[in-house]
């Protein structure tokens, strides 16, 4: 059972810390190129799946246990089993985020693209493999430093009354944005945080429901305010002509923190760099040693998660991701749809308190998975024109929910998971 001890304040700061990383600075700063103050529309739709996660968050404490588990215990072990892997899709497209941005900031510092992605690749599969406990102390420290040289930055560049008009802003620029486009992003986004136990983790930890929903509900306000950060720094430089040249939007964030660095302390610029490096290689490595576990826990007989041959095979996967060339929330989003095709209706009766037997809960996942999965491959080799990802998403959903509509059709069973029943 989780120790239960935080309050609300904690839960937020947890919350948002987990949100707060690589792909979400460099990711929204890449967007604002393009889109303008809507750039930051990846951390808009985390804090709205952070308000949508307060709303159940209370059920989820009751419950008592993380949300992988409840899979198995409503669901069977080979369920379980079937959604650690696919908890692989997503946690791939991480960690090609990670590994895109450690390749931004060393194309900044000059490395050619290819030994980049050597390097990185090289660098986080040696983090995986060390303690990780003071690196995540290191980690963190490291995104407060960039965090509150963000803030310099921003006021440097005289970008704070464009901050300040930020909300009316994101409105307007989200006129850039294709329909499909903008559903596909807040729904993958919002539905992961949802669905995500990394998340789920500090919900569980809360002192009471209460505190919970509050502790989530007060996350996604503070990370409405810290979204529109990146893109207004983006667009107050871009405004006095300092990003003229760059030439790799995925650039712009570390460019942007390591001129502000220099100009705050002449020389600090390679020790930004380095501390944002070291945030990308540690959330890298961090989620290769989740991605192994993951492996390991859906390989039958198999034991051993720290095998140097689960973190190669992960970072294979993140690394494959990453070389296809997509911005840094695009590839996030396009391998969360697939993910969250396949378990979003399971999780629904979860919270509901129902049930299907193990075979028609598996047809139901692999329904999904073959729907969402056939779109996205179909989509990667040109197939599929236009927005794949938004199809990807409602077709797998739909196809799950029709399988899941016939399957109960003879009546979901009620369940007890966790000391709750229904």
């Amino acid at each position: 059972m989780t120790t239960r001890v935080l309050g609300t304040l904690q839960v937020a700061a947890l919350l948002v810390s987990a949100s707060y990383g690589i792909g979400f600075l460099f990711g929204s700063g890449e967007m604002a190129l393009s889109h303008g103050m809507a750039g930051g529309l990846y951390g808009v739709a985390t804090a709205l799946g952070m308000l949508a996660l307060a709303t159940f968050a209370g059920r989820l404490w009751k419950l008592g246990v993380p949300v992988w588990e409840l899979f198995g215990q409503a669901f069977g072990q080979p369920i379980q089993r079937a959604v650690a892997f696919l908890s692989l899709v997503w946690m791939s497209g991480v960690l090609a985020a990670q590994i895109a941005g450690g390749v931004a900031i060393a194309r900044v510092i000059g490395l050619p693209g290819y030994l980049s992605q050597a390097l990185v690749l090289a660098l986080i599969l040696g983090a995986s493999r060390l303690d990780l406990r003071v690196a995540s102390r290191l980690f963190a420290a490291c995104l407060l430093t960039s965090a509150l040289v963000l803030l310099y930055a921003l006021a440097d560049a005289g970008g704070l009354a464009l901050y300040a008009q930020a909300a009316p802003r994101f409105v307007s620029d989200l006129g850039g944005f294709s329909t499909s486009r903008l559903v596909s992003i807040v729904l993958a986004v919002g539905l992961l945080v949802c669905l995500g136990a990394d998340y789920h983790q500090f919900v569980l930890a809360a002192r009471r429901p209460l505190v919970a929903a509050a502790g989530c509900a007060f996350a996604g306000v503070v990370l409405i305010a810290v979204a529109f950060l990146p893109p207004a720094l983006v667009l107050a430089m871009r405004g006095s002509g300092e990003l003229d040249g760059l030439t790799d939007a995925k650039q712009v964030i570390p460019f942007a923190l390591g001129r502000a660095a220099d100009g705050l302390w002449p020389g600090s610029q390679a020790l930004l760099l380095a501390a944002l490096s070291t945030a990308a290689l540690g959330s890298g490595a961090a989620i290769v040693r989740a991605m192994a576990s993951a492996m390991a826990a859906a390989a039958p007989g198999a034991r051993d998660t720290n095998h140097v041959g689960w973190s190669i095979a992960a970072l294979a996967a993140g690394g494959l991701l990453a070389a296809r060339g997509q911005g840094i929330v695009e590839t996030m989003v396009s391998v969360n749809v697939v993910y969250l095709a396949s378990v979003a209706w399971l999780f629904v009766l979860l919270l509901r308190g129902a049930t299907l037997p193990a075979g028609q809960a598996g047809l139901v996942m692999g329904s999904g998975l073959a729907a969402s999965g056939a779109v996205y491959l179909a989509g990667w080799t040109g197939w599929v024109k236009g927005d794949a990802d938004t199809v990807s998403l409602i077709g797998g959903l739909g196809v799950s929910a029709v399988v899941g509509l016939i399957c109960a059709m003879g009546g979901p069973r009620s369940i007890g998971v966790g000391g709750l029943r229904r």
